[in-house]
Order: structure tokens, then sequence, then C-alpha cells
């Protein structure tokens, strides 16, 4: 108890049994002058006090002995009852609807993320919308509703721009209709739609490629390759920083040939028997000075460690754009991160279960690019709309380093991440318990539902904080007298507000909030299609879902990649362009707008065989033995250049009289 409430307690026991003296002494003094008969005037001593000091001194010191006695006994008492007092602990409670008025969260739908409600989903009980804090942790199993309770309301109700890692592609089909109703432009990455082939299309690279500074380009690729590009072994990370170097290179003779994508990027880094000759023959193509740098002493290491490069660049991630319904789907972009806060439209990276961890590179470059486009610049008088970014499955994602940095200034671009994972440990695992914890520490609101594992129940338990609990014990011993020999004490001891045991068997139905500097709270889980205001809303949308056409993304889209590679014809050489010369240059490439018919089909048919034989090669690579050292340049190594250049030539001679 408080130093504060003790002293104000005193002092109200004190006032009160005074006050009663002064009742008793009024009465007193009304039978010693008028009699028992007569009625007690309580305002007599108050309005006669003056004169009964001058003339009446005994009277006045019999007044002030019963007012003292009584007020002295009410000062002990008091200071009895306080010294007595059992010993307080935590004081932590559940907030009440008062106090979360009071804390703002009671904002109106859309302007924050909602994340509960105070009564059942029929009922009309006021939401809980968190306006204050930007971000949120939501922790929840496999089961526990979170799609339904949490993805879908706020996707019905968000005002603007959205962006959404959609497993199973049931928020898009639950929510697309209504927010192209209320104006957005609603798009559908889909890269692994086999059946269907209704994606639009995304490419990370259109950015970077149209920055004008190579310097900047350099570092860009820099920075997507170590965001995008991961191993899960640690005792590999030297040669996959030769792989990223690799990459960076690739990237800006792709930027060079006017085909900025991660397909020529994997096709650059991939073709090829021998990876000296290769390596040489694209330091001499390309013209930014840093990339030649690298293809150079790349040409002057040994095959074996070139060989391991790449392989480990392969399956770090790059070896995704092998497939042709990958590299076509980011081919061109569709949409534009850069201008996602100046109108509305929402995105949904649709993705089935099985395919999160296979795709995990792409995510996590979709979403890296996204937050490095939001926070290139401090959004401007014409960028007056909020987003909203849907992290779902964060745990099957790898590592994302620029989540845990962006959550702390991601507020001042008006970002708002809402990050999902199944549990504690999960996160652990990628992360580190320190990066974890400060990746809490930047959500505001941390959303549990129904934890299930050992680790996040004594997270959460912990996390809600302590309260007093009033322990009282009974004791008796058996005596012939049966009121003789009973004792009771009363003690105090610190307790969790909510004990792992009871936070373990939480109602499916509920869910739990810590909030930063508050009390926490404890309500509701939505259940969109049983609310009575979300169903409203779902029910509301009409129409077809706003799927984008079908096969859009050229007539190569059905050939082998291998057909598409051409390794060693360089385009014409140049840098820079807009999204149409890309789209231009890649549908000359398909072949698409040029009438030219292939007039040496038997030589070409040589080349692509030769190709596909080494991309076979690579796809069945055994990457389980040991990866080779790096090794100084030898004379052999020198001589091996260059005969390869010399073979190069024969080679480039070949295929121009040929073709």
């Amino acid at each position: 108890m408080g130093k504060a409430r003790i002293a104000t307690g005193v002092v109200l026991v004190t006032l009160v049994t005074g006050a009663m003296g002064y009742t008793i002494a009024s009465a007193v003094l009304t039978y010693q002058d008028l009699g028992f008969g007569a009625e007690i005037d309580f305002a007599y001593i108050a309005q006669n006090y003056i004169a009964i000091l001058d003339r009446r001194p005994e009277d006045a010191q019999l007044i002030h002995l019963i007012i003292g006695s009584f007020a002295a006994a009410g000062l002990m008492l008091s200071l009895a009852l306080s010294g007595s007092a059992l010993t307080r602990f935590g004081q932590t409670h559940w907030q009440t609807a008062r106090e979360m008025k009071a804390n703002g969260f009671f904002g109106a739908p859309g302007t924050g993320f909602i994340l509960g409600k105070l009564g059942t989903p029929g009922s009309r009980a006021n939401y809980i919308c968190s306006k204050v804090f930007p971000h949120a942790l939501i922790v929840a199993p496999t089961g526990r509703g979170k799609t339904t309770g949490f993805v879908i309301p706020n996707l019905l109700t968000w005002q603007g721009s959205a962006v959404t890692l959609d497993v199973k592609g049931e928020c898009f089909e639950a929510t697309a209709r209504h927010r192209a109703a209320q104006g957005d432009k609603v798009y559908r990455f889909a890269p692994t739609d086999w059946e269907g082939k209704r994606t639009h299309r995304y490419n990370p690279l259109l950015r970077i490629y149209q920055l004008k500074d190579p310097a900047r380009q350099q570092m860009e690729l820099q920075l997507l390759a170590t965001l995008f590009l991961q191993s899960d072994n640690d005792r590999v990370q030297g040669l996959l920083k030769g792989g990223i170097d690799l990459f960076v290179a690739a990237g800006l003779l792709a930027f060079q040939r006017k085909r900025p994508t991660l397909g020529e990027i994997y096709r650059i880094a991939a073709s090829g028997g021998n990876k000296q000759k290769e390596y040489f023959a694209r330091g001499h193509e390309v013209d930014n000075r840093a990339a030649k740098l690298i293809f150079t002493r790349l040409a002057s290491t040994n095959n074996d460690t070139l060989t391991s490069y790449v392989s480990l660049l392969m399956t770090s991630g790059l070896d995704q754009w092998q497939n042709p319904a990958i590299d076509e789907a980011t081919a061109v972009s569709d949409f534009d991160f850069r201008t996602i806060r100046k109108k509305p439209f929402s995105v949904y990276l649709v993705v089935q279960p099985l395919m999160v961890k296979p795709l995990a590179p792409l995510i996590r470059l979709f979403f890296s690019d996204l937050l490095s486009a939001m926070q290139e610049k401090d959004p401007g008088p014409d960028e007056p709309w909020p987003v909203m970014i849907m992290l779902d499955e964060f745990n099957r994602l790898g590592k994302m380093p620029i989540v845990v940095e962006s959550i702390e200034t991601l507020r001042t671009y008006r970002g708002h991440l809402a990050v999902v994972t199944q549990t504690i440990p999960a996160l652990d695992e990628i992360y580190g318990e320190n990066n974890r914890r400060a990746l809490q520490g930047n959500a505001g609101v941390k959303l549990y539902l129904t934890p299930s594992d050992e680790k996040t129940v004594e997270e959460l338990s912990k996390a809600v904080g302590k309260t007093t609990k009033t322990v009282v014990t009974r004791s008796q011993s058996i005596g012939k007298n049966p009121f003789e020999g009973r004792s009771q004490s009363t003690r105090t001891e610190e307790s969790s507000l909510l004990p792992e045991d009871e936070a373990r068997r939480l109602p499916l139905d509920e869910i739990v909030m810590v909030i930063d500097a508050q009390m926490p709270v404890r309500a509701k889980r939505i259940q969109y299609f049983d609310d009575r205001l979300f169903k409203a809303i779902h029910a509301a949308q009409t129409g077809e879902l706003p799927f984008p056409e079908p096969g859009g993304g050229g007539s190569q889209g059905t050939l082998p990649l291998s057909m598409r590679a051409m390794p060693m014809t360089p385009p014409p050489v140049g840098s820079g362009g807009s999204e149409a010369d890309v789209e231009a240059e890649r549908q000359a490439a398909d072949g698409q707008s040029s009438g030219k018919t292939d007039v040496a089909p038997k030589k070409t048919s040589q080349v692509v065989q030769a190709v596909i034989a080494e991309e076979q090669r690579q796809i069945e690579m055994d990457f389980g033995g040991e990866v080779a050292a790096l090794g100084s340049v030898k004379d052999a190594d020198v001589e091996q250049v260059r005969t390869a250049v010399h073979d190069l030539s024969e080679l480039e001679t070949a295929l121009t009289q040929g073709l």
C-alpha cells in the first residue's frame, strides 16, 4: 500500500472520530443546559464557541476533552490498522472498458489494427482498435483463427493500401471484391498458380534498374542479395559472400543487357561448363568497372571454388528462377511499391501452404523490396495513405533483418506492420533471443491466441505481469472442547495475473493483449463470418473476383528455361530505361515483336542442347560433398584462362558464321 494512501486513510479516520466526539459534546451541553427532554442542537457549539470560551471555561474544557478523546482514539486505531496491513506485491489487473477507452482502444475500424472485441461475435460490444500503436505481433498456433479473426477483418476495414502474404488465397477470395469496390486497384501475385496461371507480375529489380547512378545500383544489388540469399549452414558464409559478389556482377551485366530480371541473373550465373572461361568472357562483355573487376577475379579462381559459389547461390534461393513460371512472373512489374502511398492499392501474395518454404526467398525479396521502397524518402503531401503490411507465417520465411530494423522507424513512413508467428521459439531459432525481444519491444501490441508450446506459455504468463494474492490458512487441533484449538492466519504472496496453467487452457475464442506501458487486456476473438459488422461487409460484396488475365507473360512462358537462356549471345550494350523498354526487350527475346524466322535451326539446336545438358548437370549436382577452399592463382590456371579465351573466340566465330 502506498504511503500517500496510508496517510489519507489516517486523516479520514481521525476526522470521522473527531466528528463523533463533536456530536457527543453537543448532546452533553444541551442536556446540561436544557435537560434531557430538550432537542439536541448540533450547531450550538459551532455558533457559540467563542462565547463559551469567554464565559464558561469549564464547559469549554469538557468540549475539548470529549472531541480530543474521540479524535485521539481514531488516530490510534487508524495507525494500528495501517501498521497491521498485509504486504502488497504486484498490482497488475485486466484493463476495464473505461481504461481502454481512455487509452484510445475504441477508435473507428480502419484507423488501426482491429485486434478483438469485448463481447461475443453477435453482440454490439466495442471493437478493440489499436490506433495508438502502429505495429502488432500476433502469436497464434495453427488452427487458432488468426486469418478469420485478425487478417480478414482488417482487410475488410482498412482505409489505405494493403500488402498481404495470403497463404491458401483465402484472404483474396474473402476481401478482394470489397477492396476493389472501395476504390483500390487489386493485384494478385501468384507465381505458382499452375492451373489458372492468373497472376500479376512483379520485378524486384526494376526499381534498382531505373536508378541513374551505377554506384548506387551496385549498392542496392548488394543489399538485395544479402536480404534475399541465405544459407542455413553458418560454415559456408564465406563462400556465400563470393556467391553474392557473383550475383551483383551478374545483375550489373543484366542491366547492361537491358534484361533486369532475376531470371537473367540466374542464367548468367549458372550457364556454361567451364566457369573460368565463362566469367572471363563476361568480364570482357560488361562495361561497369566494378562488375568487370569481379568477373576478372572470378576468372582467376579455380573451377571447384567457382562451382561452390554457384552451388551455394542456387541453394540459397536463386535456383527458384530456373522455373519458367517464376521467371515469367518476375519479368516485369504491374505495380510499383514507390507509389503505394499516393493512391490506395492492395497486393495479395498468394502462396499455397506447401510452397511457403520453397518460395521463402521470393517472399523475403518481395517484402524487403516493399520496405526499402517505402523508406526511400519521407511521405510527401501527395502521399496521404497509410500502408498495412500483413506478414503471415513469419517464422517460415527465413531471416529478414530488414523487418527487425524497419519496425523501429516504419511509423514515420506511414507503415503499419503486423507480424504473425506460430510460437516464440520459432522466432528465437531464426533471429536469436535478443533480436526477437527487439522485435517484440517495437511492436506496441502483442496479441496471443491460446498458446500451445511451453516457452510461449511461460513468456505470456510473465509478460502479463504479477498481482497480489491473499492466502488464508485455517487449522484446528482435535480435543474435548470443539471451540478450542482453532486458529487462522492470513498472508499475501506474489502471483501471476495469468498463471501458466490458465494460459495453457485459455478458451479458443479468447485473446490476451500485452501492451506497452499499459495493463493487459483480455477479450474475445473476432470471427468475421459470425460477427454482425464483418458478416454484413462480406455479404455485401458482389461481382466477380478481380483475377488478372490468365497466362499474361509472353510466348516464351511455355518454353523450357534453357531454350531462353542464350548465355553466349550478349545483347546490345546499354543501361537504364523504363518499364516499357524492359517489356519491349523481353517481348523481343520471346519472339513476340520480331517477324524474323530462325535461319539456322540446326546450329541453334546444337547450342541449345549443350546448354540443356549443362543445366541438367547443375540440377543433378551433389551439394553434399566438401566445399573447395579458395586457392592462389597458379601458372596452370593462367594457361587455362588463355586456352579458354582462345576456345571462346573460336566458338563465337563459329556461331557468327553459322547463325
